[in-house]
């Protein structure tokens, strides 16, 4: 019998105390696998008469609540049990990752003051398959001896690499008392999913290892699960910056090495303080913080950011694998999260561009193949599918949506009350271009898009092969959509739907041919419109699933050979442009167009 009263094998009795100010170089390669906001959660305590166990759990600092008082007595920031108890009080606590292994704890008493718990021990169950039934249960495993407690205090135990990983642990408070925060610091046993998935995710083991600047919020919230709090808290935000050319940056080491396809910046509640743009870069290391000498590969280049959204990129060199992004804000500001999307290492990649390539010559309307120079025929420019936002398609026009948050409204639309106050108006949402001075008038039309069914492979991959790449020269093209129509057995309804999906696909202009390397691709809501700059190549809109209706503004001359340029890139074309939405990206548009 312990002499906390309870039974139990041991793994190791060794620890060491550490001092705050070795904080960092104890525990800075590992995580803090118990913090609510990777997921993990109270499962069962003894007795939380005065503050809940789940204070434990907290990210935030401890907040000081003297002079506060609720129904039991003084409130605090942390667990406190009833007084008097003969034995010990204990929570049980699920960790927010599926297993890891612990190198040591923070039992922090801040706020406790001559009510803080005087020792306290901490045990572990390796079961990995069912929550533990009981505090009893035989199969705990001590991992950290009864220590001593101070008031008002971080507490920090070093200990042996636990052999076994842990998903489950229990802390005993002896005999009763307060403590405000349990950190437990370690790293996961990371379970990788098939295909592509966040290669900066935490609960893989992921780890932000260096910052420039984190005045208001720590680099580490960056690689979290979620969106964050409703606020600004729970994300990385820099000071403002006052010199010229100034950026910040933080370094993320991959959960494992790999090939990346896109990234997501998400600028949840930074409306007033996100960065004004962003670059990405990446870099293959064996250092868990690369030197200063280190090469660094852009794959992003430097990008506009939006505020309060979530923005996704393709990324350039998908072919390279890369163990490490540095991502880059200028000059400074916030953000809430960054998931960096791609497969492991030896898996193939699946988005590449052929490095030979000739381009196509163009002829009015008429096709003309895309054709190959020592290229494999079946090689083909493969596209990632991503949601549509105004950030990524910036480049190519403009998107065309109300928010249901004004305060996220560009700031370059001049908005205005109008109609005696009851309405809004937002004005030049797009530019309207026209460069043919012979047409006077734009032509609005109605266009009606069939759905196009995708080609599903054996993976669940839904790809679309496309058919020819087109550009108006002289004339911006504004597409809005009207409706989206229902298939039934006796043909096409009118019945408005609820939802309704277009695939879009765009290039620039390299000396009027499109330059492949910047295609890409979108997916669009019928709550969004676009609009084509003039000279912009794209495809033809492809309806998913269901036809849909738009309207179509343009200046048009009436001579085809002039106001449209097509170019036939379709499946009989040495060369194919297809475009594919991988599993992650389908759950993705699913969560994301809700």
């Amino acid at each position: 019998m312990k002499k906390d009263g309870t039974d139990g094998s041991s793994e190791s009795q060794e620890f060491k105390r550490i001092e705050l100010e070795r904080f960092g170089e104890t525990f800075s390669n590992s995580i803090e696998l118990s913090c609510d906001s990777i997921g993990s959660k109270v499962l069962s305590v003894s007795d939380e008469w005065f503050g809940p166990a789940k204070c434990l759990l907290k990210q935030d600092a401890v907040e000081s609540l003297v002079g506060k008082f609720g129904p039991n007595g003084a409130l605090y920031d942390g667990w406190e049990s009833r007084r008097h108890n003969p034995k010990y009080d204990w929570v049980i606590i699920e960790l927010g990752v599926p297993s890891g292994t612990i190198i040591g704890f923070d039992i922090d008493t801040t706020s406790f003051n001559g009510n803080e718990a005087p020792t306290a021990s901490v045990y572990g169950l390796n079961r990995l398959d069912a929550p533990p039934l009981s505090e009893l249960d035989p199969a705990w495993v001590e991992l950290l001896p009864i220590v001593s407690l101070g008031p008002s205090s971080r507490h920090l135990f070093e200990i042996p690499k636990t052999k076994a990983a842990y998903r489950y642990l229990k802390l005993h408070m002896i005999p009763d008392g307060g403590i405000a925060r349990f950190r437990v610091y370690g790293n996961p046993i990371p379970v990788y999913p098939d295909g592509i998935f966040d290669l900066a995710s935490v609960l893989l083991g992921a780890q932000v290892v260096f910052t420039s600047d984190q005045h208001y919020g720590v680099g580490s919230n960056l690689i979290l699960p979620g969106r964050g709090p409703n606020n600004m808290g729970g994300g990385w935000e820099t000071k403002r910056s006052r010199e010229p050319n100034h950026s910040d940056h933080a370094i993320i080491k991959l959960a494992d090495k790999g090939y990346l396809d896109y990234v997501e910046f998400d600028t949840n509640y930074f409306i007033g303080n996100f960065p004004q743009r962003v670059e990405l870069y990446a870099t293959n290391s064996n250092e868990i913080v690369p030197g200063t000498s280190t090469q660094w590969t852009k794959i992003l280049a430097g990008e506009k950011l939006g505020p309060h959204q979530q923005q996704y990129f393709q990324l350039l060199e998908p072919g390279i694998v890369y163990t490490h992004v540095k991502m880059v804000i200028i000059p400074d500001g916030g953000v809430k999260r960054i998931r960096v999307m791609g497969s492991r290492f030896p898996i193939k990649q699946r988005f590449e561009i052929p490095k030979t390539r000739s381009t196509p010559q163009v002829k009015g309307t008429t096709f003309t193949k895309l054709n190959s120079q020592g290229v494999d025929p079946d090689s083909a420019t493969r596209l990632p599918i991503l949601p549509l936002t105004r950030a990524a398609f910036t480049s190519y026009g403009s998107v065309i949506e109300a928010d249901s948050d004004s305060r996220v409204i560009p700031p370059s639309l001049n908005k205005k009350s109008v109609n005696f106050g009851t309405a809004t108006k937002i004005e030049s949402v797009v530019d309207i271009q026209n460069l043919n001075p012979k047409t006077q008038v734009p032509s609005l039309s109605i266009f009606s898009c069939k759905p196009w069914d995708a080609e599903v492979l054996a993976d669940g991959i839904c790809r679309w092969t496309l058919k020819g790449l087109e550009r108006h020269p002289f004339s911006s093209q504004t597409f809005t959509p009207l409706m989206v129509h229902k298939s039934g057995e006796g043909g096409i309804d009118d019945e408005l739907r609820d939802h309704g999906l277009y695939l879009i696909v765009v290039a620039l202009d390299g000396n009027g041919k499109p330059d492949l390397k910047s295609l890409r691709a979108f997916v669009g809501k019928k709550s969004q419109g676009i609009s084509y700059f003039a000279n912009i190549w794209h495809a033809p809109l492809i309806a998913i699933k269901e036809r849909m209706d738009f309207t179509s503004l343009m200046y048009e001359t009436g001579d085809e050979n002039s106001d449209c340029e097509l170019i036939e890139v379709n499946e009989d074309s040495e060369i194919k442009i297809v475009c594919e939405m991988d599993k992650s990206v389908q759950e993705l548009v699913e969560y994301y167009f809700k």
